[in-house]
């Protein structure tokens, strides 16, 4: 399936016309208040998901993650960043050992397993995903009345075992649904996987632009038809309103798309490790290299759970900063805290986010050994026992 940013963009956007924007009430864990409030800083992992034909044309239950596109909505900032994942990124995935292409996770565990796979990837963590099946991209774009792409050059190309043909002349053009997820699924280049990235990445601004055109609004329930049919998410209608209302108030500029940094090898895309943590720096905590290795990190141990302290030590690191102590704190809290000592509030912010859990504080201890403290709640212990903690 073809960017499946795209059908997310489009079924956020959609619940603010009028479909879902008088749902009520907060989000589970405070990230998103009534009325379409967007709290924090909120990551998406958006899973775009395959078929395979058999010999027989029917569709053979096994599928990988076709698409893997991790956003971040950020209120503080007043932005939103999107990085592409090329589904043949080497990656190892947790319960399975050697290397594997980042899209055989979910083939192995669904999204639960693709989740852990791509936060120990990055070192970001996935708050909620969506789902999209095969079908709803070449839906959506019909439904919204099709995009304008400039296609660089002749494409053509015949794939009987997944279903696609591809036949499309160099210029710019409308193209309809069935156009479209060609255009973006088209592989066969001398950038490959990347080019096909490359090519997503022009139809998600292709898309932006048609979804801000005032016409586009009133076909509101067909777009919202078009992705629901084949959508699975654990958002809540509140949280989809939220973020579709925050998406709507992006103006020109606040939308950045990457394609995760590495080089080609052997089978796989090969990430570059220095290149992908400074992008993830810069796209999910808003942070310079400088700001992170500068900084020293105590990490103390209060959830009454062994080993805490240095599985959240592992992921503060895998960033960057300068982890200086890892020890157990007297008595147990039930909340994560992150105490700033000398640390930029913004640092103290970003490794709250990092965790993924617990709240900030500037009321630290006046002098020690550290620029900030982290004791380590029960909240994040509950978080590693249900495997939603991956650590380097």
């Amino acid at each position: 399936m073809a960017a499946s940013f795209l059908a997310f963009a489009a079924f956020v956007l959609a619940s603010v016309t009028g479909v879902l924007a008088r749902v009520g009430g907060t989000s589970r864990d405070g990230r998103m208040a009534f009325p379409l409030q967007l709290r924090e800083r909120t990551n998406v992992l958006i899973m775009g998901v395959d078929v395979t034909l058999n010999n027989r044309r029917q569709i053979v239950n096994v599928a990988r993650a076709d698409t893997l596109v991790l956003a971040t909505f950020d209120p503080h900032t007043r932005s939103a960043s999107f990085l592409s994942i090329p589904r043949d990124t080497r990656a190892s995935i947790p319960g399975h050992r050697g290397w594997w292409k980042v899209n055989a996770a979910y083939a192995f565990g669904g999204p639960a397993l693709t989740i852990r796979t791509v936060e120990q990837l990055v070192g970001v963590p996935v708050h909620r995903y969506v789902k999209l099946g095969p079908h709803s991209f070449a839906r959506l774009v019909d439904a919204v009345g099709g995009v304008w792409v400039d296609v660089e050059e002749d494409l053509r190309y015949e794939d009987w075992w997944g279903g696609l043909r591809i036949d499309l002349k160099k210029g710019r053009q409308l193209l309809n649904g069935e156009q479209a997820m060609g255009y973006a699924r088209f592989r066969h280049d001398p950038l490959g996987d990347i080019g096909r990235t490359r090519r997503q990445q022009k139809v998600i601004q292709a898309l932006f632009q048609r979804l801000r055109e005032p016409q586009t609004w009133l076909r509101a329930p067909q777009i919202l038809q078009a992705v629901a049919e084949n959508t699975q998410t654990d958002l809540t209608a509140h949280e989809v309103a939220t973020l579709g209302w925050f998406l709507r108030g992006l103006g020109p500029g606040r939308v950045r798309t990457e394609t995760l940094p590495g080089e080609f090898a052997p089978l796989f895309w090969q990430p570059d490790p220095e290149r992908v943590r400074r992008l993830v720096l810069e796209m999910f905590y808003g942070l310079e290299p400088a700001e992170v290795t500068g900084t020293t990190v105590e990490v103390l141990n209060a959830s009454g759970f062994p080993g805490m302290a240095r599985q959240a030590a592992d992921r503060i690191a895998q960033l960057g900063f300068r982890v200086v102590r890892v020890d157990t704190a007297p008595g147990v809290r039930p909340q994560t805290a992150v105490l700033s000592v000398r640390a930029d509030p913004k640092v103290v912010r970003a490794v709250r986010d990092l965790l993924g859990v617990g709240a900030v504080s500037t009321r630290g201890r006046e002098v020690g050994p550290a620029d900030l403290v982290v004791l380590v709640g029960r909240d994040f212990a509950r978080r590693a026992a249900s495997g939603e903690v991956a650590v380097p």
